[in-house]
């Protein structure tokens, strides 16, 4: 089988995958942690972001923000926490969509999202969407699409396929059937031989289903992973892909299915190019760093007093989050829009243009 057939099973199987069967653990005491997991300050600062967006398409009396990959609600919480106390007339104007296949799931938000429960519809599909305008975002959604895995072998793109041998599972190199796949690896931009990458193939269903309800507004990704260039790099010979448990990676992706998460950095210049083909318009693309600094204006008051412990507690989470040793180069936040008559900057991406350019997307 490929492996992203195997991932797909591994991850989202209703009865044994990782998540879809409810073993994920996020945050210090779990498997992995994420911005949403250091506290409340990621969602604080992307709700002023929707803030300024909601601003921007005139202060409608309703609009929609739309999560997938919500897990267990707690980043949509936090936005719409913080819109109460930071913009009540938005917070006002506020639904939130969420878009989320499994009912364990759905469950796990609404016990979250308990004190906004008159504000939140859940759809199965983002077909089920309704026509709006709004923003539809995910925060480390995409690194969790299943990948296929190819190697470079004699100057051929072959896929690595998941097979058995005295009751374990093996790599299997194997010919390339697949044309989309076979056009994906021949457009990767390296020509070492034994190099091996991952090829994901579902942003383009994943933006197609995001465009077709949302009428006028944004979309916001934030992830991590890079340009495909850096992507081919040669100290990523091996590729991306690893799994995570008890807080460390393990190299061993095919070890106990079901039972680690399994991740590949997200191909920023695939994915927008998807975006774009898809009828969405690019805006930007930066790392954590610099989106949440162009944000920190719109939060944080000068500070001529002395600090509060909420004060202080924030300034250490915006270090966490921002920080190039921590979460602020490794994450990356792309933002995207469609029906909007001009470019209109939005302040998470008014420090954005040398990043932006690492796409290479002319």
């Amino acid at each position: 089988m490929s492996f992203a057939d195997f991932m797909a099973a591994a991850l989202y199987d209703p009865l044994h995958g990782y998540y879809a069967s409810g073993k994920a653990r996020i945050g210090r005491e779990g498997d992995f942690t994420t911005s949403v997991s250091t506290g409340a300050l990621f969602g604080r600062l992307l709700a002023r972001q929707f803030s300024e967006c909601w601003t921007m398409l005139g202060r409608p009396d309703e609009w929609l923000l739309v999560e997938q990959g919500a897990f267990d609600g707690r980043l949509s919480c936090d936005i719409l926490e913080a819109l109460s106390v930071q913009d009540p007339a938005c917070f006002e104007a506020t639904r939130l969509h969420i878009v989320e296949p499994f009912p364990q799931f759905q469950a796990r938000q609404a016990e979250t999202l308990i004190l906004f429960k008159n504000k939140v519809v859940w759809h199965s599909d983002a077909a089920e969407l309704p026509e709006y305008r709004g923003v539809y975002f995910s925060n480390e959604l995409l690194d969790a699409f299943p990948v296929h895995r190819v190697r470079l072998q004699n100057g051929v793109w072959t896929e690595l396929r998941i097979g058995e041998e005295d009751g374990a599972l093996v790599w299997k190199a194997a010919p390339i059937q697949s044309t989309n796949l076979r056009e994906a690896a021949a457009a990767i931009p390296t020509t070492d031989e034994g190099f091996t990458t991952e090829i994901c193939l579902e942003y383009r269903d994943f933006f197609v289903n995001a465009a077709l309800k949302l009428h006028q507004g944004w979309l916001l990704s934030c992830d991590y992973g890079m340009a495909d260039w850096e992507l081919a790099a040669p100290h990523r010979k091996d590729g991306t892909l690893t799994a995570y448990r008890d807080q460390k990676r393990h190299s061993d992706v095919l070890a106990s299915p079901g039972e680690q998460d399994l991740t590949a950095h997200v191909n920023f210049t695939t994915a927008t190019r998807s975006a774009i083909a898809s009828g969405f318009s690019f805006v930007g693309y930066t790392d954590q760093h610099r989106f949440l600094t162009g944000l920190a204006p719109l939060h944080f008051q000068d500070a001529t007093e002395s600090l509060s412990m909420q004060q202080q507690r924030e300034f250490l989470q915006f270090r966490t989050l921002t920080h190039p040793q921590l979460m602020g180069n490794q994450f990356k936040a792309l933002c995207l829009s469609k029906g909007l008559t001009q470019n209109m900057l939005l302040s998470g991406f008014k420090h954005a243009e040398a990043t932006s350019a690492q796409l290479q997307l002319q």
